[in-house]
């Protein structure tokens, strides 16, 4: 057996989940259990396939070592949680497969227990516990909805969950900025990980950057951005007679756009097929083969999708996405054309489009299999396709230079004026990538130590005039995950220089954004060098 056959062997074993989720079907009810014994034999077979692997398998290997050596407790509920809802999403209620993941899910509980004989900072502790928190929530859905025995197994995980909630010596009721950062405030002390940080982020993502690159990168483009962005806030503000700050725009933008929950799936789906024959157009050419279904979000998979969500499937068979949209008031869905249209541009016509073209070509199998090395390519190409299509739409404000941007303006205009819609979509594109240019920011200095949340909070705020709210939600949770953070801005970015460079080289921004959504995803590095030789920049 070759390296790269080796390596997706590994890779099958270890992640039954994602093997589970690219439509092998023989891995459903599976988790693998991360004991000693287990983690001790994997290693030695990466090192052992590394000896005869090329650049790209190493890369890959070498995402599975790290993430076998990163171990926190916030991980262990974190992987139950995931487990039953990949099962929810791809099967419904299949008693025998949660029948196993609950026993299941109880054993790697139990070979995780020494976890606990740590000291862990206020923040992994708070993590814990809401993965705990999701984990309950998820576990007692399901249960109304098992028999006998598979309701005796979910309950007997549930108390062992709960246990695992107890070693965390902290109790949330509302799990909200209100009630966590009064308690960071007085217990923030650092993350723990400054040691291993810069090995994280080169294992997991391989990014090409230093920390203090990640972090020089970010405050660089806030500097840079923020100017436009309280323009457009000011404008607004005006328009609608609102103090121009961005919690109170947001709020007016959802006042004046507000789009019926009972119309929501019908107005994504018509917005749609204006959106998609424009994508198609101009941004980026789609496959053949693109198998998109918007769905109404499970009452079961609200609590986990509060604003609706893509999901890829059957990279490995015959792949798919969903488009989930929740319509639930207690969630958080969408509530105007301008937000709509942002999700479906991010979610639809940069990740959906990014998996269906990347599966359905002939890449390399182990460049067509999840992993952490996607997350920069796929959060770099949809951070990027919001920026677009807001050039795009602006242009068409001033002329609709053919049948299918006059199409997209008809379908929008059914609901506002295009100038609305667009300044209010400018914003929202603005707003986020603000977000995502703190969201580097903050990861490279929470990890590295150099600020607590708290402090970073108070420099972000006084920086770009954001509320503390607002910035804790965009930035809190993504540090379970350490180093997804700067994935959206730092290769988003980066796909924006590539692509004026091609352009000068007489290529059109089509041709760039379709060799890039379809070339897989190999490790960062070898991605740009590949995307370099390509376009000769």
């Amino acid at each position: 057996m070759n390296a790269e056959k080796e390596a997706v062997k590994l890779w099958k074993e270890v992640y039954p989940l994602s093997a589970f989720g690219a439509g092998l079907k023989q891995y459903a009810g599976q988790i693998w259990i991360p004991s000693h014994s287990n983690i001790k034999k994997a290693l030695a077979r990466i090192e052992k396939i590394e000896k005869k692997s090329d650049e790209v398998v190493k890369k890959f290997l070498r995402t599975i070592r790290r993430d076998l050596m990163f171990e926190e407790p916030h991980k262990a509920p974190g992987a139950i949680v995931d487990a039953f809802f990949m099962h929810l999403i791809q099967e419904g209620i299949n008693e025998k497969h949660l029948l196993e993941l609950a026993e299941q899910g109880l054993n790697f509980l139990a070979v995780q227990e020494d976890l606990w004989e740590n000291e862990w900072p206020i923040e992994i502790r708070i993590f814990t516990a809401q993965q705990c928190d999701g984990a309950k929530t998820i576990l007692e859905v399901i249960k109304k909805e098992c028999k006998t025995e598979t309701k005796q197994a979910i309950t007997a995980l549930q108390k062992r969950i709960e246990a695992w909630n107890d070693k965390a010596q902290i109790k949330l009721k509302r799990k909200d900025f209100k009630e966590i950062y009064p308690i960071l405030q007085k217990k923030s002390k650092g993350l723990g990980r400054k040691k291993i940080y810069p090995e994280i982020i080169k294992d997991l993502y391989d990014y090409l950057e230093t920390p203090e690159e990640i972090e020089q990168l970010a405050v660089k483009w806030i500097d840079e951005e923020l100017p436009e962005f309280k323009k457009i806030t000011r404008k607004l503000a005006k328009r609608y007679k609102c103090k121009p700050t961005a919690e109170e725009v947001e709020n007016a933008i959802d006042k004046h756009q507000k789009i019926p929950l009972k119309k929501l799936v019908k107005t994504i789906i018509d917005l749609r097929k204006a959106l998609q024959k424009l994508a198609d157009a101009e941004w980026v050419k789609i496959t053949p083969k693109y198998n998109v279904k918007v769905i109404e979000t499970p009452d079961y998979l609200v609590p986990f999708m509060p604003s609706g969500a893509m999901q890829a499937f059957n990279s490995l068979t015959k792949p798919f996405c969903l488009f989930f949209t929740t319509i639930d008031p207690k969630a958080s869905p969408p509530s105007s054309y301008s937000d709509s249209a942002q999700i479906i541009i991010h979610e639809e016509y940069g990740h959906c489009v990014n998996f269906m073209n990347s599966y359905t070509k002939k890449n390399r199998l182990i460049e067509r299999i999840g992993s952490t090395l996607d997350i920069p390519i796929t959060e770099g190409i949809s951070f990027y396709r919001e920026l677009e299509s807001i050039k795009t739409f602006e242009r068409i404000q001033k002329k609709a230079h053919n049948k299918t941007e006059r199409e997209a303006v008809q379908q929008i205009e059914k609901y506002l004026p295009l100038d609305e819609f667009t300044d209010g979509m400018k914003f929202i594109v603005m707003q986020w990538r603000m977000g995502r240019f703190l969201r580097a920011a903050s990861d490279s200095r929470l990890n590295r130590e150099v600020q607590t949340f708290p402090q970073f909070i108070e420099w972000a705020h006084k920086k770009t005039g954001l509320s503390k709210k607002g910035i804790f939600d965009l930035i809190f949770h993504f540090q379970r995950m350490p180093g997804y953070a700067p994935c959206y801005s730092i290769f988003g970015q980066k796909l924006k220089e590539y692509q004026a460079k091609a352009i000068k080289k007489g290529y059109t921004q089509k041709e760039f954004n379709t060799y890039v959504a379809s070339a897989g995803f190999p490790a960062r590095s070898i991605f740009e060098r590949r995307l370099r030789q390509h376009f000769n920049i």
